[in-house]
């Protein structure tokens, strides 16, 4: 005991010792870690900057609460490296965009939230108009992010896969929702054979067992090894990329390459009728010529409302897809018990799964509500009854509000949508105009002087990151110089201790 106590003086003037370690020669502060199990001293970030990469690609674990220099080092790499970090499938450039009637109103609260948290863009539809349209200002990060700015849908992409399946339903590709994954040989001896397509655009099924964990592994990886003799199990809801990374691929493998491309130009180029352009990675883990897809569309602020807009339409003209927007609406499944999740949090809000889309909002249950949501703030609702549709992007969400390190998405897009009025007015009277509202040249200038505008301000951030970096790496090391061998020794020296201890005990 004399000398486990000797140590642990030791351990604790070593401690106190480590004050004078501090990069700014301040003593570190004592906590408690984050299991409650121990205590840990850390310095204060004082670097210049005072940025956290975690990690360094550029996303943030929605657990965080990243201060407002980390939020633009995250916009810096998800604006200029994570479109750049897969190989591309295909990029539909516009052709013939839409246009929008504007009617503009002012929100105070809306202005603030992008004044004060991590929301990048705010834009409300209804009655066939634009009402609301805000976006970061210069001060925040409004010196990257534009309208032209190209952001990762994150699971957004999950409803717009589903909007392409019902597209590919309609043109005769596949049969119905109901079809039997039996054509694809890939699938052969795993829990996807012979399932029917809804399961899987529900997340039902049954593969639970192998999605617990997301996989680094590509879909063909994944079925070849892992899934290879796999059972489903309890088919449930359960929430998972790797059902939408195989239907992305699947419809690559109905399609071919080149006729799945030709669907992109037919549905974002002719139909939608983006004006910027829209792009859709390969899946990140697969090798140069794997023929496996994820989900991970880029696409701009106006473009994404231009998707969701077409949704609207198909659905209030009841086309073809407006059908099969009714049919997974209709053949929706319950996410199953939503006790653990808060009313005030963006999951807890919809207790409901439609077909790659989010259903069932509290308090609007039986109204045809769907919402598109991915990691970070990017979401799109759609009120198909009243024709109103809010898009939000964001460079950060932790999904609570009221929160600081979130937008407050329950108060500008849940509450716009529960408490909006009918719209005077549907789509079926709002027709858009076939007629090219820019000329097709001009069109390829905008585009080379995009690029050209991209390819400077990635070059300046670049630079500006590079010297930051290298501030950053400064302040990091030096208190690892300082710490990591005194707790090593320390931890060394009490284990010795503690084995002798237990051998005394045991004699």
């Amino acid at each position: 005991m004399k000398k486990l106590l000797l140590l642990l003086i030791l351990f604790f003037f070593s401690a106190q010792g480590f004050a004078a370690g501090c990069p700014d020669g301040s003593e570190p502060k004592k906590t408690v870690s984050l299991d409650g199990t121990y205590f840990e001293y850390k310095c204060a970030d004082n670097s210049s900057s005072g940025i956290n990469t975690f990690g360094g690609s550029g996303y943030i674990s929605e657990n965080e609460s990243p201060n407002f220099e980390t939020l633009r080092w995250s916009l810096y790499r998800k604006l200029y490296y994570r479109p750049l970090s897969d190989f591309r499938f295909y990029s539909v450039k516009a052709s013939n965009p839409s246009s929008f009637k504007f009617d503009l109103r002012e929100d105070a609260y809306i202005k603030q939230q992008l004044q004060t948290t991590p929301l990048l863009s705010y834009l409300l539809y209804e009655d066939g108009k634009i009402v609301i349209d805000e976006i970061t200002p210069k001060d925040r990060f409004g010196d990257m992010f534009a309208d032209s700015s190209m952001l990762h849908s994150m699971s957004m992409g999950k409803s717009i896969t589903s909007y392409l399946v019902g597209h590919a339903i309609c043109d005769g590709t596949i049969e119905s929702v109901d079809s039997r994954l039996n054509d694809w040989p890939l699938l052969e001896d795993t829990l996807y054979y012979n399932q029917k397509l809804i399961n899987l655009l529900n997340m039902s099924s049954g593969d639970s067992a192998f999605t617990q964990k997301e996989s680094n592994l590509a879909v063909l990886s994944r079925l070849a090894t892992e899934l290879k003799g796999s059972n489903k199990s309890n088919p449930q809801y359960h929430y998972a990329n790797l059902d939408t990374n195989i239907v992305t691929t699947y419809l690559l493998f109905k399609y071919g390459d080149s006729g799945l491309k030709n669907l992109f130009d037919d549905v974002f180029g002719k139909k939608i009728r983006i004006k910027n352009e829209i792009w859709l990675n390969k899946h990140g883990a697969k090798n140069r010529y794997e023929q496996t897809l994820g989900h991970q569309f880029f696409a701009t602020r106006y473009d994404y409302l231009r998707i969701a807009k077409a949704m609207l339409d198909d659905w209030q003209n009841d086309t073809c897809v407006g059908q099969y927007l009714k049919t997974i609406h209709d053949r929706r499944i319950s996410k199953g018990d939503m006790r653990a999740y808060s009313k005030d949090s963006r999951v807890g809000l919809p207790t409901g799964y439609a077909g790659f889309f989010h259903a069932n909002y509290r308090g609007m249950s039986n109204r045809p509500i769907m919402g598109m949501d991915g990691n970070g703030g990017q979401t799109i609702l759609i009120d198909f009854d009243r024709g109103r549709i809010v898009v939000t992007q964001s460079v950060f969400d932790n999904m609570r509000f009221p929160n600081k390190a979130s937008f407050n998405f329950k108060k500008i897009v849940y509450e716009k949508i529960k408490y909006g009025k009918a719209a005077s007015i549907s789509t079926k009277e709002a027709k858009q105009s076939t007629e090219p509202v820019i000329d097709p040249q001009q069109l390829l200038l905008d585009y080379e002087a995009r690029r050209e505008t991209d390819r400077k301000s990635k070059a300046y951030w670049d630079d500006y990151y590079k010297k930051e970096r290298a501030k950053i790496i400064k302040a990091e090391e030096l208190p690892l110089l300082h710490t990591e061998p005194l707790f090593d020794k320390a931890r060394k020296a009490l284990e010795e201790a503690y084995k002798e201890l237990e051998e005394e005990k045991q004699y």
